[in-house]
């Protein structure tokens, strides 16, 4: 067998198994007072990937409302820190991924199949690669995941679900279309379960980003001139900076929620809102798009959001996380 190793228990969260199973089930206890417990064909979910000391409510909310029922697989898609790549998107080359609860089974065989899959153009270039071991353990947007996926998957009727972690970094149109197509045969069988992991607004100095929105009520058509870059300590309007940055992600969350991928993409390009999973986001609303032929209905349903640190000046710096899921 070939393991992927937990490289991020004991920093980022317990690497004791019976801390460990405490904290995920306190965090989805709390959840639980929120009414989401299992939302019927609740099988999207998206959700963040920082320490759970930071992000762990979020998680919780989003595992707590997964319909694990009918699960067998979960295709995993999340952004790379650590690595650029562009024209294809990266697969696990491991068996399994450990979690201090137990370790989640790689599933080899729709690995293999996706690894088949050719660019339409492009002269048959492959639409996906295996990425290295170094590649895989250094990332830590699927690890995140990997013990509530554990703790939730074991109520399964099959049990631990299959897990399909696929890492995007540069993508343009063609290959975000390749994608799609190459998802949309799984996206059918209520079988498949996606998880988005991606946390929302890097703000700060620290991460080149500096921008405040002054309207809350900003629309795509005035978001340009709405968004400003910061020089003093709050907006121009006296909007405290902490509340401008959760302007802008709910804004985010609002055009989610009516699942336009288009609009998914303009927005990114005017606010330039440093959100890292976007281009996962966007491959998931392009395939909802595709699937659902746009049944009138939210996409997304939005259950809770938080900021690592309320930011009062650009030399603040604040991380945004967001939970939610999608109902098929």
């Amino acid at each position: 067998m070939n393991v992927r190793q937990a490289t991020h228990a004991g920093s980022w969260y317990s690497s004791d198994p019976k801390t460990l199973k405490a904290q995920v089930q306190t965090l989805i206890h709390v959840a639980q007072k929120s009414g989401s417990n299992g939302v019927s064909g609740a099988r999207v979910l998206v959700g963040p990937h920082a320490g759970y000391t930071y992000s762990g409510e979020r998680l919780g909310e989003a595992f707590n409302a997964w319909d694990t029922s009918t699960v067998k697989r979960v295709f995993l898609l999340g952004p790379s820190h650590h690595v650029y790549f562009k024209d294809k998107a990266l697969l696990s080359p491991f068996d399994f991924y450990e979690t201090p609860l137990g370790d989640i089974p790689v599933d080899r065989e729709t690995i293999n199949d996706l690894l088949k899959k050719r660019f339409k153009k492009k002269h048959g270039q492959p639409v996906f690669k295996l990425m290295s071991e170094e590649i895989d353990e250094d990332e830590h947007s699927f690890e995140m995941h990997a013990p509530f996926i554990y703790h939730q998957g074991r109520k399964a009727k099959h049990g631990v679900p299959k897990i399909v972690p696929i890492l995007i970094s540069g993508m343009d149109s063609e290959l975000q279309t390749e994608l799609v197509d190459a998802l949309y045969p799984y996206i059918q069988n209520d079988e498949n379960h996606f998880i988005i992991s991606s946390d929302f607004c890097h703000w700060g100095s620290r991460f080149g980003y500096t921008k405040v929105l002054t309207n809350k009520n900003t629309t795509l058509n005035t978001l340009e001139t709405d968004l400003h870059s910061l020089r003093f300590s709050s907006a121009p309007n006296d909007t405290p900076v902490y509340e401008s940055i959760e302007w802008l992600d709910r804004m985010a969350l609002k055009i989610a929620s009516k699942g336009s991928s288009a609009e998914w993409k303009e927005y990114i390009r005017i606010s330039g809102n440093t959100i890292c999973g976007q281009k996962p986001i966007a491959v998931i609303l392009q395939l909802l798009e595709q699937y659902r032929s746009n049944d009138g209905q939210d996409v997304f349903n939005w259950l809770g959001y938080s900021q690592s640190n309320p930011a009062k000046s650009s030399r603040d710096s604040s991380v945004s996380y967001a939970s939610g899921y999608v109902k098929l």
